[in-house]
């Protein structure tokens, strides 16, 4: 935002968003779909008013998977840790949690 003073006469007008004077500022459902109003979740429903089938349940499977993924990544590393001949447990887990660390960063920037 700048911090320069306004010229009498200059302004960005109602709703201080860049309408005009004296225009009046858009209803809420006219700015993101044109007119048409949303549903409360904010997206837009699809033909028939039913989401297609699947959809919800191909994420939460995906979810799973990935949890799954961190899950095993952080046993199995800590399990060859151990195995390797960390001094105690804690230094087994401690090597766990950074390769679970790892796999976590490499999962959400592959989403």
């Amino acid at each position: 935002m700048s911090r320069r003073k306004r010229r009498p006469g200059e302004g960005t007008g109602a709703g201080g968003r860049g309408a005009p004077r004296g225009a009046e500022p858009a209803a809420r459902g006219d700015r993101a779909t044109g007119g048409a109003s949303t549903p409360r979740g904010g997206q837009a429903a699809s033909a028939g008013g039913v989401d297609a089938p699947g959809a919800p349940r191909a994420t939460s499977r995906r979810l799973a998977t990935d949890i799954a993924v961190l899950a095993a990544v952080f046993a199995v590393t800590a399990g060859i840790a151990e195995l390797a001949g960390a001094a105690n447990l804690g230094v087994a887990l401690g090597v766990g949690q950074v390769a679970f660390a790892i796999a976590l960063v490499v999962l959400l920037l592959r989403a």
